[in-house]
């Protein structure tokens, strides 16, 4: 299984997906439009994919590692059967209906809006890399919107047929 992620000619995270973003796509300070990516090499039997998108540089920053989105979608059994890969689309954190969405590391700040699905990279105080990292499922994962990171990773627990992780580097 692998993950791929298309980058901007520097190596980094396109600015249209972090703090350079567009105005329109921004609630606040952050950038809630997301990047597409694919996955490809899928297990047999996978029916569904998972994914965190964390900031482990931020430690130093926040005193955690900043979530910057939980999720997961249903594969299609063709997708598998036939060998192809799984491609999520630009934005679609906010504009698909088939991805299930939890809480990211804004939800308990009384002043945001955007405190559910992706919020962009905003590293304060140097480049940052980030992690995505995506595991197939023998199941949909059986847990209510909106549910926190720990939620998601304890309801794939048991059936992870495979996973990949990519770095993101975005730049401060």
């Amino acid at each position: 299984m692998n993950v791929h992620v298309l980058f901007d000619q520097s190596g980094m995270l396109p600015d249209a997906y972090g703090k350079y973003c567009a105005e329109t796509d921004k609630i606040g300070w952050s950038c809630v439009r997301s990047f597409p990516f694919e996955v490809t090499d899928l297990p047999a039997g996978t029916v569904a994919l998972a994914w965190v998108f964390l900031d482990w540089d931020s430690v130093p920053v926040c005193g955690f590692p900043w979530m910057h989105w939980a999720a997961w979608t249903s594969v299609p059994p063709s997708t598998v059967a036939e060998g192809l890969g799984f491609a999520l689309p630009d934005n679609a954190s906010r504009q698909s209906a088939d991805i299930h969405q939890g809480w990211n590391s804004a939800a308990k700040d009384p002043d945001r809006s955007a405190k559910t699905g992706y919020v962009g990279p905003c590293p304060p105080n140097a480049d940052h890399v980030y992690t995505l990292r995506v595991v197939a499922l023998d199941q949909e994962p059986q847990i209510a919107e909106p549910f926190w990171a720990n939620e998601l990773i304890g309801a794939c627990r048991g059936h992870v047929l495979g996973e990949a992780s990519i770095p993101l580097p975005s730049r401060c």
